[in-house]
């Protein structure tokens, strides 16, 4: 992913266009949060280098409310009101995160469907990180654009998706 230098110099979090979030979150059955995840660790690792992104990914049952928490207040310290709370969100993803594997363990095949719910809370604390660099960063530097390789993880997920839809229905 080609970065713009002003989103390395201005962007305090992983910038990202709603669109672009739910469209890759959809086509990856929500795998594509966990990389959403990863991504803003690595920006907030900019300025905090103790940070390990990959492992607060990894455990991301445990980090997650941090990256809310953080996100949250940078929000308050840029005097705008975000229209959730750290801790209800974090729940959600919780639910949402450990929920389809117990689905999973106990035989149900929907169960990998449900972790596209992750989506849901990372929707809206990705919002309020828009919301917070859009006094911050042109709109060229706002990542809402699709690159070849994601208009290749959508069209290889919508096939995956027909695929799934056809067997489910025969």
């Amino acid at each position: 992913m080609q970065e713009h230098t002003e989103t390395r110099e201005k962007a305090l979090f992983y910038q990202i266009g709603t669109e672009k979030l739910i469209e890759l979150s959809l086509a990856t059955f929500g795998l594509y949060g966990l990389l959403w995840s990863y991504y803003n660790w690595q920006q907030l690792q900019r300025r905090d280098p103790g940070l390990n992104p990959p492992l607060r990914t990894l455990l991301s049952v445990v980090f997650q409310l941090d990256l809310y928490r953080r996100v949250h207040q940078q929000c308050r310290d840029d005097n705008e009101t975000p229209r959730w709370h750290p801790y209800r969100v974090f729940a959600l993803y919780l639910i949402f995160t450990l929920m389809p594997i117990w689905l999973l363990a106990t035989g149900h095949p929907w169960g990998a469907l449900v972790f596209m719910l992750t989506l849901l809370p990372n929707l809206l604390v990705n919002q309020a990180i828009n919301l917070i660099h859009d006094k911050r960063m042109h709109f060229y530097a706002q990542n809402t654009e699709l690159t070849g390789p994601e208009w290749a993880t959508l069209i290889i997920g919508l096939v995956i998706w027909l695929t799934v839809m056809i067997r489910a229905i025969s």
